[in-house]
């Protein structure tokens, strides 16, 4: 019978995945998107109407600033590991189910990375002032990886009604998120859309590195 466990080759070419999609978000920003005129009157219109939202929508800017604090990214990643460990502790995943916590922290930490490679300063319209650079926004690259995560974990679950209800709701809550990022004027439009295209790219990349030949990507062969 095939071995359950995750090749140590298959989870370096993994990291070396996620570190070349990094580079190329990376690249895409400093060369192609952020020196384009077109995008950047893109980017300033619609950090402006978002901020605009905020004196036209009573008690929208409190809620936008719960929400930012409620996805900070160190709580999507405690979030991928609680539920990872509920799983495990229900026989649904093995033990290497708890390998999406370092995938999601690996990402995390590339993000960092593309941000400092990129250095794009924040909008001048922000509600709350951010110490970090722009591009990619954090919070949607962590939210959409995250996502990636939590959506592979919880098709272990046998309740139809489990599976698609925890999908919807956390593709919700990563669009939420890039929209409450625009709406506090702390991100531009294409800041978030690169964060949830990297942060969804880097998840599919780590899962593939966490499924064996033979199994699927985390289920329990007692399951």
């Amino acid at each position: 019978m095939a071995d359950d466990r995750s090749s140590p080759a298959r989870l370096v070419s993994a990291l070396a995945a996620m570190t070349a999609v990094m580079l190329l978000v990376a690249a895409l920003g400093e060369w192609l998107l952020l020196p384009s005129a077109t995008v950047r009157d893109l980017d300033e219109g619609g950090v402006a109407r978002g901020v605009g939202l905020l004196t036209t929508v009573p008690g929208l800017e409190s809620v936008a600033l719960l929400w930012s604090d409620l996805t900070q990214p160190w709580v999507v990643h405690t979030l991928v590991l609680v539920v990872a460990l509920l799983l495990l502790a229900r026989g649904r995943v093995s033990s290497r189910a708890l390998l999406v916590v370092p995938i999601s922290l690996v990402g995390w930490t590339l993000e960092a990375v593309c941000k400092v490679l990129v250095e794009r300063p924040r909008p001048a319209e922000a509600v709350v002032e951010v110490g970090s650079w722009s591009y990619p926004s954090g919070h949607a690259t962590n939210a959409a990886l995250g996502a990636v995560l939590l959506i592979t974990l919880v098709t272990t679950v046998r309740s139809a009604w489990v599976r698609w209800g925890a999908t919807t709701l956390v593709v919700i809550g990563a669009v939420l998120t890039a929209a409450d990022r625009v709406v506090l004027g702390v991100h531009y439009p294409g800041d978030v859309l690169s964060g949830l295209l990297l942060g969804t790219v880097l998840g599919l990349i780590g899962v593939w590195g966490l499924a064996p030949t033979a199994h699927p990507p985390l289920e329990s062969r007692a399951g």
